[in-house]
């Protein structure tokens, strides 16, 4: 009686053995365009003709940007702009939070993230740039730009210089992803991946146990990418001077500026960082991409839970580099 019980277990492995893998598990797409670019919404949800999780999330989208767009005049961000200018003003306690985090990474990359470039960006006029400003208006629009000028207290904001203009585009964008996020997992979504135009957030565990694995744009060839690991940190963002740009004979002049000459920094070409926040990652690409390759890394490796990966050129060279956690765990794919 045990041999037979033994030998019908085996054949019982052997069975489940050769029966086909199970497909992998597809989950429910969403895309609208919001904050001006393409935002993607894909979760794994049971109740599939339920799409209110999507109206949710999206909403979302649209109170921050409410809160945070410089396009807006009636958003919060511009009311603090006429009325913050040498006096303290209380606002919401979310934009507070997106301002004090902007202002401890101007401080920590010396400007090259400031949230106060709306001058200059305003200036460059992104993305229907068509020509560079003359250096007159350069000039006057970097005169109004510099993260000291604006003092984030504990529950009040002060801007110190007549005419600045903030720009949250490098950090609201990235906080209204992790707030969807927080919506669908309120709503009771167990897994899902947010991309907004290269801004990316994931939570939980496919269904059918797979790893998540990520794609990177390759910077000067739209047919290839990067397949890069899963590197344990859920928020990945990437900067690149291929995203918002214009040829101005023979020079390309994209909407990533350097802070300190007002022009398009030009010491990468892209620069995806993961960390631990749409906002963080969001930040800190834009950041590293200022930066440049060494002092970008440099700044990489003395935060704890961020990675990053630099492309730039070098004699006509492309050429890459990456954080510690990074190395070894992506590979071009052709």
């Amino acid at each position: 009686m045990l041999k037979r019980s033994l030998l019908a277990v085996g054949g019982l492995a052997l069975v489940l053995y050769f029966l086909p893998p199970q497909p992998p598990a597809e989950p429910l797409r969403e895309a609208r365009l919001v904050l001006g670019t393409l935002v993607t919404a894909n979760i794994y949800w049971d109740e599939a003709p339920d799409r209110s999780p999507f109206d949710r999330a999206f909403a979302e989208i649209d109170r921050i940007d409410s809160l945070m767009s410089r396009y807006r005049a009636e958003s919060e961000l511009r009311q603090l702009e006429l009325q913050a200018l040498n006096a303290n003003v209380r606002g919401s306690a979310e934009l507070h939070a997106v301002l004090a985090r902007s202002q401890h990474f101007a401080a920590l990359s010396n400007g090259a993230f400031d949230c106060t470039v709306g001058a200059l960006t305003n200036l460059w006029g992104f993305p229907d740039a068509e020509a560079p400003p003359d250096s007159v208006q350069l000039d006057s629009a970097l005169a109004l730009v510099g993260y000291e000028k604006l003092v984030v207290a504990d529950s009040s904001f002060r801007i110190v210089r007549q005419g600045l203009r903030l720009d949250l585009g490098a950090a609201a964008k990235g906080y209204a992803v992790d707030r969807m996020v927080a919506v669908l997992e309120k709503f009771g979504v167990a897994a899902g991946l947010i991309d907004a135009g290269g801004d990316i957030r994931y939570w939980g565990e496919k269904p059918d146990g797979r790893p998540w694995v990520f794609g990177v744009q390759h910077p000067r060839d739209p047919e290839r990418y990067i397949e890069v690991e899963d590197l344990g940190l859920a928020a990945i963002a990437t900067s690149g001077d291929y995203e918002q740009y214009f040829e101005w004979e023979g020079k390309r002049y994209h909407h990533l500026l350097d802070p300190t000459t007002g022009y398009p920094a030009r010491t990468c070409i892209s620069a995806t960082v993961w960390a631990s926040t749409a906002m963080d990652a969001d930040i800190l690409s834009t950041a590293v991409f200022v930066l440049g390759p060494e002092r970008g890394l440099e700044l990489v490796a003395g935060l704890q839970g961020v990675e990053a990966l630099v492309f730039f050129e070098r004699d006509g060279q492309l050429e890459y580099r990456s954080s510690a956690g990074v190395t070894g765990r992506f590979h071009f794919v052709e």
